[in-house]
């Protein structure tokens, strides 16, 4: 049977039904006592509130959210304090979670070759400026000696798909191998290919990934082992390695994972880039027919899609704009931009479809203004998981999304 991509509304009900179940408040609440007396911020307010991209000051985004969509009216900024305390960070990471596996399953989706395409990749981010904060994430300091709470965050994401598989936010020293080997216990998908920068290069990490059954491409460093340095300088464009032993920091890697090392074969791949400069990727795919070398240029530069990313959470969702000062509203908030960047993509995606069709008989290709439709998000979305009929205000906020599409222009890769 032929597989059909899913409709936003299959995701709609999921989330409105998780929201409004008790297993879900039970599961995603940080006390058996909390939220079991009869309130104005019930559970399901709490969560749809975070939900409405909180931007302007705290108190009007309450003021403005509990007219519009409950009636309420007194509710203040030290009321919603003391409430979203009971609430666990945990609430938002189950919803992604549940998203995720709702789009991979029985779902129409890009893949290269059966793969999905993967990048991992961290990005510090800059926290509220209070003691909590840097005593349980960490800080950096400015010119002027002031320590300034940092973190740690890292992303695994469908490069294909523009889905943020998961997301892990840390103390601001984490290194972020560490991060991504804890996403690759979370890809649990049939066939992933990983892509990474050149600073996943360690050789422990590729045979973690091999050990893993987890395929890879990754960007190699010109101070890499011997044989890489070598493969740089020669005429060869594609040589298939042995590695049979480590260094001394890479032993100590396996040997923290409690992993014994045994000697695993990879493949280097000389990609010349548009400017003349030479790289070299080294891969888990072997087969030089199945996966020829024309074929890694392209599939490395997809991994410019994360990089996108990075600069639409940062400066369109605006991650680092985080509303209160605890360890716990900074989880909240970090997880909270990671739901919503995936549901506004499933939007997107369902629009730009309609787009594509709308648009097929025009000269150029247009695709949906990513950082202009997540604004259209605001309201809309809590009044589409309020609506039990959603189908007419998912539809005008589609219309929305297809106003002043960007013409398609080739993207970077390297």
């Amino acid at each position: 049977m032929k597989r059909k991509k899913k409709k936003s509304k299959r995701f709609i009900n999921y989330i409105r039904n998780e929201i409004y179940s008790k297993q879900f408040l039970e599961s995603n609440r940080k006390s058996d006592k909390d939220f079991t007396r009869k309130r104005k911020l019930t559970f399901p307010k709490i969560i749809l509130f975070m939900l409405n991209s909180i931007k302007k000051s705290l108190q009007k985004e309450l003021t403005e959210f509990f007219l519009n969509f409950s009636n309420e009216k007194n509710i203040t900024n030290s009321a919603f304090c003391q409430s979203r305390m009971k609430l666990s960070h945990t609430a938002f990471i189950e919803l992604n979670d549940g998203i995720i596996k709702e789009f991979y399953t029985d779902n129409l989706f890009e893949l290269w070759n059966g793969f999905r395409l993967l990048a991992i990749d961290g990005s510090r981010l800059q926290l509220p400026l209070s003691l909590e904060l840097i005593e349980d994430f960490g800080f950096a300091e400015n010119q002027g000696a002031v320590p300034v709470p940092m973190a740690q965050a890292s992303y695994c994401y469908d490069l294909l798909n523009n889905m943020i598989i998961n997301s892990e936010i840390d103390r601001y020293e984490t290194s972020e191998y560490n991060l991504a080997l804890k996403h690759l216990q979370k890809c649990q998908f049939e066939k992933d290919l990983l892509i990474y920068d050149r600073y996943y290069d360690g050789m422990w990490f590729m045979f973690y990934h091999i050990l893993k059954k987890k395929d890879f491409i990754i960007r190699m460093a010109r101070n890499s082992i011997t044989e890489v340095q070598n493969f740089f300088g020669s005429d060869e464009e594609s040589k298939i390695i042995e590695i049979t032993k480590l260094h001394t920091d890479s032993q100590k890697q396996l040997k923290n994972l409690n992993l014994e090392f045994k000697s695993f074969k990879i493949r280097l791949v000389k990609v010349i880039l548009d400017n003349g400069e030479v790289e070299v990727l080294a891969t888990s795919l072997l087969d030089e027919k199945k996966y020829p070398n024309k074929e890694f240029k392209w599939l490395y530069g997809k991994r410019w899609g994360i990089e996108t990313n990075f600069d639409h959470l940062k400066n369109h969702l605006m991650i680092e704009d985080f509303t209160g000062l605890s360890s716990l509203s900074v989880l909240q908030d970090f997880f909270v931009s990671m739901f919503m960047a995936n549901m506004q993509q499933i939007f997107i995606s369902e629009a730009q479809d309609e787009l594509k069709d709308q648009k097929k008989d025009t000269e150029y290709e247009y695709k949906i203004n990513k950082n202009l439709s997540f604004g259209f998000m605001k309201d809309r979305f809590v009044k589409i998981l309020l609506d039990k009929n959603a189908d007419r205000n998912i539809k005008d906020l589609k219309e929305l999304f297809k106003i002043n599409p960007s013409p398609i222009r080739k993207g970077r890769s390297f």
